[in-house]
């Protein structure tokens, strides 16, 4: 673990101090001058708003993406991947431009703009568990900067010994070892109507592999659509389903809902009466975190919920 930090470390200097990594501007090539108080943030990536909320500077952003799910209302939208405003972006004047990395090219009208009003551009992927690990570090970096004794001279034994964002996630995804093993294989679903599975590279089904789990599903794109033909099949000996409640400021603090069995059986409808494994021994589960379909810290979270419930199948 430590070597991989120290290698997301070294992209989060390069943030500040211009070694290129990722596709950021800093404030050094921009030349922009503003103190931390002054920065104003327009975050059009839902996954990015949580994190930098997280990090404690909610109050830094100005201007978020149509489909954001932590931010106020107060904070105006300024459109998506599918075209972004740019009359509100430059209405409410950020500093910094946060994106996430997707196949979306951004407009000539939007790279004029950015040049013209001294945007600095922040790009991340985040379609991997080590991308949002890395990108919350970044970030992380960016807003609290690197401890120093002299200038330019990092104090490398505070930053490897303060706890990383990254760090802290990581523990939500440690093996569990023969506990994870005797679960059998698992099925990570993201609907029931139509039935919708996480296949290899989404991030939920990295989740069960790092914490030691072995997927039911070996093969295919990062989303599967399924009939029941194809679910007997495959007959996993247990089901999670990814189902993301309606999110509200009490679930910053709240415990996880626990469903009780007659519920979670109630949600999976026609579906219990197929023959398969999950349904006879009933390791099923229901993790309605609302934020649990994000690219985000709340990935650790919903880790921990698949881990105790991981947990009470052994009792």
């Amino acid at each position: 673990m430590m070597n991989v930090v120290r290698v997301w470390f070294v992209c989060a200097v390069a943030i500040l101090f211009m070694s290129g990594c990722g596709q950021s501007n800093t404030p050094e090539q921009s030349g922009a001058s503003q103190t931390l108080e002054e920065w104003r943030f327009a975050v059009l990536s839902p996954g990015m708003a949580v994190i930098i909320r997280d990090l404690g500077y909610e109050d830094l952003i100005v201007a978020k993406h149509d489909y954001d799910l932590v931010l106020s209302d107060q904070v105006p939208s300024a459109g998506s991947e599918l075209g972004f405003d740019l009359e509100t972006l430059i209405q409410t004047n950020p500093t910094h431009v946060f994106f996430q990395t997707t196949s979306t090219t951004r407009s000539a009208e939007f790279l004029r703009a950015a040049e013209d009003y001294g945007w600095i551009i922040f790009e991340r992927p985040l379609n991997t568990l080590d991308h949002i690990a890395s990108t919350m570090d970044d970030l992380h970096f960016l807003l609290n900067g690197v401890p120093q004794r002299e200038k330019r001279q990092y104090d490398m034994n505070e930053v490897f010994a303060s706890a990383l964002p990254s760090v802290v996630l990581a523990e939500s995804w440690t093996d569990l070892g023969p506990i994870a093993d005797k679960i059998g294989r698992v099925l990570v679903l993201g609907s029931l109507d139509p039935i919708g599975a996480m296949g290899p590279g989404s991030y939920h089904y990295e989740l069960i592999e790092r914490i030691g789990a072995n997927p039911a599903i070996e093969s295919g794109s990062m989303w599967i659509e399924m009939d029941y033909e194809d679910l007997i099949t495959l007959n996993p000996d247990a089901i999670i389903l990814i189902a993301p409640r309606q999110p509200s400021e009490a679930d910053r603090f709240a415990a996880p809902i626990e469903l009780s069995q007659e519920q979670i059986e109630e949600r999976f409808g026609p579906l219990m009466d197929l023959p398969i494994s999950a349904m006879q021994t009933n390791r099923l589960a229901i993790i309605e975190h609302p934020l649990g379909l994000l690219p985000s810290g709340s990935l650790g979270e919903v880790a921990d919920q698949i881990r105790e419930q991981f947990k009470s199948w052994n009792d």
